[in-house]
C-alpha cells in the first residue's frame, strides 16, 4: 500500500494532469475576479469571503475534479498502465484506495487553489474587508477544511464513476450527468413537496454552508451524509474492480 501511494504522490507532483487542471483553475477564478471589477451596481466581493467562492461555484469544481479523475485514473485502464499494476501482483482493493486518495488530494489542491486566489484577486480589486486578522483566520480555516471535508464525497463518487466505465471520455460523461442531476433534483424534490430529502444530498450542506454553519445540528448532519457517501461508493467502486476483469 506504502508502495502504491508512494507512486501516485510522485505522478501527481511529476506528471502533467493536476498541474494543468490547476493552471486552468487559476485562469478560471482570475476571471471571474475581474469579471467582479467590471461590474457595476454590485456590492462588491470583499476578500476576506474568497474562501467561500469554490463552495459558491462548486458545479465547476466538480467539472475540473471529473477531468482530473478521467485523465489520471480512467485513462489507466485505456493505456495499459492499470493492467501491468496489477500484474505485479499488487492487492486490488490498495490500488482503488491509492487511486481515491489521488483524487482526494486533487480536490483539496483544486479548492485552495481558488480560495488562495480569490482572497487575493478579490481583495485586489474590492479590498479585503473589516475582519481581524484572527477573525478571518478563524473564518479561513473553519470554512476551508469543513469545504474540503464536504467534497471529498465527490472524490469518491467521481472515482467510483472511473472504475465502473474503466473508460477517459464515459467517466468524465458519468461525471457530467451526475453534476446536471445534482444541479436539478433539489428542485424536483421541492415540486413534489419532499424539500428535507434534500439534506440527504452532499451538495446541500456545501451550498447552505456560509449561512448555517453556526449551525452544530447541519455541520454534523453534513459530515454524515458526506461520509456516507464517501464510504458507500468506495465499497462499490472496490467491489466491481476486484471481480473485473481487466484486459
Amino acid at each position: 500500500m506504502t508502495t502504491l501511494i508512494s507512486a501516485e504522490w510522485y505522478k501527481l507532483l511529476r506528471g502533467k494532469v493536476l498541474a494543468i487542471i490547476l493552471a486552468c483553475v487559476t485562469a478560471q477564478t482570475v476571471i471571474q475576479v475581474l469579471a467582479q471589477y467590471t461590474e457595476t451596481g454590485d456590492p462588491p466581493f470583499l476578500g476576506q469571503f474568497g474562501v467561500l467562492v469554490p463552495a459558491n461555484g462548486s458545479f465547476l469544481l466538480q467539472v475540473w475534479l471529473s477531468a482530473f479523475v478521467g485523465y489520471f485514473i480512467a485513462s489507466e485502464f485505456q493505456n495499459g498502465t492499470m493492467r501491468n499494476i496489477l500484474a505485479l501482483g499488487k492487492n486490488r482493493t490498495h490500488v482503488y484506495l491509492s487511486k481515491l486518495l489521488s483524487a482526494c488530494i486533487a480536490i483539496a489542491a483544486i479548492y485552495t487553489t481558488i480560495a488562495i486566489v480569490a482572497t487575493a484577486g478579490f481583495s485586489a480589486v474590492s479590498g479585503f474587508g473589516d475582519m481581524t486578522f484572527d477573525e478571518f483566520w478563524s473564518f479561513f480555516t473553519w470554512n476551508f477544511f469543513m469545504q474540503i471535508l464536504y467534497h471529498l464525497a465527490y472524490a469518491a463518487i467521481f472515482t467510483m464513476f472511473a472504475f465502473l466505465s474503466r473508460s477517459l471520455g464515459m467517466t468524465i460523461i458519468l461525471g457530467f450527468g451526475y453534476m446536471l442531476v445534482m444541479l436539478f433534483f433539489p428542485g424536483f424534490l421541492s415540486r413534489v413537496g419532499l424539500d428535507a430529502a434534500e439534506e440527504l444530498l452532499p451538495g446541500y450542506y456545501i451550498s447552505a454552508f456560509g449561512h448555517l454553519s453556526g449551525d452544530p445540528v447541519f455541520v454534523t448532519k453534513g459530515i454524515i451524509v458526506s461520509a456516507a457517501y464517501f464510504v458507500l461508493t468506495c465499497i462499490i467502486g472496490c467491489i466491481v474492480f476486484n471481480k473485473s476483469d481487466i484486459k
